[in-house]
């Protein structure tokens, strides 16, 4: 019978599979969890305005809103997160196919279908990395996107709407981001829709300086809208807002003649007005044709609300409305400062080797894991060593280092290896040892290698 010889070594299964975190006290396949994430999204343009405004959470109370994705967690299965803005909406799910995605989405806002663009995998997560970091925005490199989209994450998490194992996939799209930012300067852009409202304010008031300006809403982006006004010298503006009180005890600085009214008395107003700014946050128009605006001068109304809250059918002769599919087309009039191409490419290029490092990091994690085990293992071995030498052994310090050398040996293979090489390594050192501990050594080295050779995990083959 012909001679086989002995048996190779083949250990690089250890280090092909999949890194495993530790998280929330569960032993995650980081690859696994990737590679079963599903994800539409939708930017607004003039052909699929309709489908964001029934996709959008926008106009939501927070506890319609956490009712709408709870129940949509709840009949998808799985954990599912939602994001809306005023120009994009996306959902991500875990642990399902796009096509399942796609139907609990559609199933959950009544629609039959919409032009969603679709990502899987490791697409998801370079598609995210583009939005939070303002390259997918209106005004390139936005910075709203971001906070808009890290406190989405974290009003996950608080109403339960996410796992820290789900979770800790958003770190590593915050993680990229900050990259990407750092690499374009973009941390000192302004945000997207507030710098497409202050360039439209300052082109209105230069038409007119002495415009009657009227806000609607005083929310985060009314209260912007405030501050833009002061800081233009239209300190005289009225706010209308569904608590004058409390809005008037958050006033800015500098605006103490601007005046504090209620949407009662804005609509039983008679003062002519000719710039309305409206940032009210509504499911539905709250001025259409059966509503009006009640104010009939010739003005010009900026509706920054999304969903829309002013329906062209509430304007009066003389009135012209500059709604979201107006600010669609500022915003690449405005972005011609940026060359788009450039840093459209560079980002692409960028990306890729962000994406290179972070699935690289699954992979070293698990060859940290195998080399912590290979020297664990030659660790113990070598202390049986010095156990069974007498006590006077002056080579005896030598044999940790000894057992090091040998997993690095044995780490730094990169295929199978043969059980004569892995003894011609041992008996071949120059270390001061004698014959019959170095074989000694070998023979314990092999049968510790072969043992792990026969299973299947490294769990399997604790030292």
């Amino acid at each position: 019978m012909k001679d086989l010889g002995n048996p190779n070594i083949d250990l690089s299964r250890f280090l092909n599979t999949s890194g495993t975190h530790n998280i929330g006290g569960k032993r995650v396949d980081a690859t696994a969890m990737m590679n079963n994430i599903s994800m539409v999204s939708m930017r607004i343009n003039a052909d699929n305005v309709e489908h964001v405004k029934y996709l959008t959470t926008e106009g939501l109370t927070k506890d319609q809103r956490l009712a709408y994705v709870r129940n949509l967690s709840n009949e998808f299965g799985v954990d599912v997160f939602e994001f809306s803005t005023c120009n994009r909406v996306l959902y991500v799910g875990f642990s399902s196919d796009i096509e399942r995605l796609k139907q609990a989405v559609l199933s959950s806002t009544s629609l039959e279908d919409a032009p969603f663009d679709s990502f899987t995998g490791i697409d998801v997560w370079r598609h995210l990395v583009k939005v939070c970091s303002g390259l997918d925005s209106f005004i390139m490199g936005e910075l709203q996107v971001m906070s808009q989209f890290r406190g989405a994450v974290s009003w996950h998490r608080k109403n339960g709407l996410l796992s820290d194992i789900n979770s800790s996939f958003f770190e590593h799209v915050v993680s990229g981001n900050r990259i990407i930012r750092k690499h374009f300067d973009f941390n000192q852009t302004t945000e997207s829709m507030l710098n497409l409202a202050t360039t439209a304010m300052v082109e209105a008031l230069e038409e007119n300086q002495n415009s009657s300006i009227v806000i609607l809403g005083y929310g985060e982006m009314g209260r912007k809208a405030s501050q833009v006004l002061v800081s233009l010298g239209q300190t005289n503006h009225t706010i209308v807002s569904r608590n004058p009180e409390k809005s008037r005890n958050r006033k800015l600085e500098g605006s103490e003649s601007v005046q504090f009214i209620s949407f009662d008395e804005w609509h039983g107003s008679t003062f002519e007005v000719n710039m309305v700014i409206s940032t009210v946050r509504n499911t539905t128009p709250m001025y259409d044709a059966d509503t009006q605006l009640p104010v009939t001068s010739k003005a010009r109304v900026m509706d920054f609300s999304w969903p829309p809250s002013i329906d062209t059918s509430a304007l009066h002769e003389g009135q012209v409305l500059y709604g979201m599919e107006h600010w669609i087309r500022a915003a690449h009039r405005l972005g011609i400062e940026w060359d788009y191409q450039t840093i459209i490419d560079q980002s692409e290029q960028l990306i890729h080797d962000i994406e290179k490092k972070y699935m690289g990091a699954l992979t070293d994690k698990s060859n940290a894991q195998f080399r912590s085990h290979m020297y664990t293992a030659m660790e113990k071995l070598s202390q049986s060593w010095v156990e069974e030498q007498s006590s006077d052994d002056s080579h005896a310090a030598q044999y940790g280092p000894f057992s090091r050398e040998i997993a690095t040996w044995i780490c730094n293979q990169e295929g199978p290896f043969s059980i004569d090489q892995l003894q011609e390594m041992v008996l071949s050192t120059d270390r001061p040892f004698d014959t019959i501990l170095l074989k000694r050594v070998a023979s314990d080295v092999t049968e510790s290698i072969l043992l792990m050779n026969q299973r299947a995990t490294l769990s399997e083959a604790k030292p």
